[in-house]
């Protein structure tokens, strides 16, 4: 992951100088939708891919545009590019709707699914990545203001690269065994259903490696309410840059998680500059005393910094968004 971090900083410039291009209020139309694709896999709508429907949306699009993608197997790897917010992506369940891929060319570009543009919806869908030998994506998550909304994530390695903005990841399922949520997003992840592969069971995996780079930086990842579980040990966080921040409040933590909970790894040395907390967990892997002593105390005033409305709604995107569900 060392060696990606210079590609992935110029990736995620690129990625905002195009959405400032794109023009900052985007709003898509309000709450409404303006049009509805489907696609289905055994040729019974207009479209038999997921990629050809997202290539079927106009350039600039500034209205809502859901997808509406029926159950089946889909072996692909769609793509929403830069160009194209204001799209919806609904499956028909992460148990029925499923996305399933096995791509392995490093984290740059090994991703089942890619979300690029600001303004995006996903729900009811399962996205894979069946390689299980290194880093291997199920999905990368750029764009501002996007919800992930009960979807399933599987994979080994940096399953999830939550690379950048403002995200809503509600009722999901997250699997994988070493930084298998990563990036530099600044995301709330709300009854989320998180297990640990354990196939090496010698070796304690990673939860999370977030990015936070600066003391100004907003990146970070609140966990709020959900669980921890799976099989062999895993800890719940490692700095993949210095000021790293990671949050979880009322989690429930199955006995899987190690003792010291957390390791310093880019932030050896400064470990005072992460941001680690735990607050009103459960579970028999809740509450260790041997945790790591630079493990930051949040009183109720801090907690108040990382709420849902205080740390991603605070210009009340999400209140605009349609009624889908």
């Amino acid at each position: 992951m060392e060696s990606f971090r210079h590609l992935m900083t110029f990736f995620l410039v690129l990625v905002t100088c195009s959405f400032f291009c794109l023009g900052k209020a985007i709003d898509c139309g309000g709450k409404d939708v303006s049009n509805t694709i489907t696609v289905h896999p055994n040729g019974k709508e207009a479209f038999t891919t997921i990629q050809d429907a997202i290539n079927s949306v106009k350039s600039n699009n500034d209205k809502w545009v859901k997808i509406y993608i029926k159950a089946g197997l889909y072996t692909e790897r769609p793509q929403i590019p830069i160009e194209k917010p204001c799209i919806i992506l609904q499956g028909e369940g992460n148990q029925n709707t499923i996305v399933s891929f096995s791509a392995h060319n490093g984290t740059s570009d090994s991703a089942t699914f890619t979300s690029s543009p600001p303004n995006v919806i996903v729900t009811g869908i399962t996205f894979k990545n069946l390689y299980s030998n290194s880093p291997a994506l199920a999905a990368r998550i750029y764009g501002d203001k996007s919800f992930i909304y009960n979807c399933s994530f599987i994979g080994y390695q940096d399953t999830l690269f939550d690379a950048n903005g403002r995200h809503y990841i509600k009722d999901c399922y997250i699997e994988g065994e070493i930084d298998f949520i990563f990036g530099n997003a600044r995301s709330y992840y709300e009854n989320c259903e998180i297990k640990a592969a354990g196939r090496n069971p010698n070796l304690p995996g990673f939860v999370t490696a977030q990015g936070r780079s600066s003391s100004d930086d907003p990146g970070g990842f609140v966990f709020e309410g959900g669980s921890i579980k799976g099989n062999g040990k895993v800890n719940l966080g490692r700095a993949w840059r210095p000021y790293s921040r990671v949050i979880f409040h009322k989690t429930y933590f199955d006995s899987i998680i190690t003792p010291q909970g957390w390791v310093a790894w880019s932030a050896s040395g400064n470990e005072n500059k992460v941001t680690y907390a735990e607050v009103e967990c459960e579970g028999p892997g809740a509450y260790s005393s041997k945790r790591v002593s630079w493990i930051k105390k949040l009183s109720s005033s801090d907690l108040e910094e990382f709420s849902f409305q205080s740390f991603i709604n605070y210009d009340g995107w999400f209140d605009t968004l349609p009624t889908i569900f």
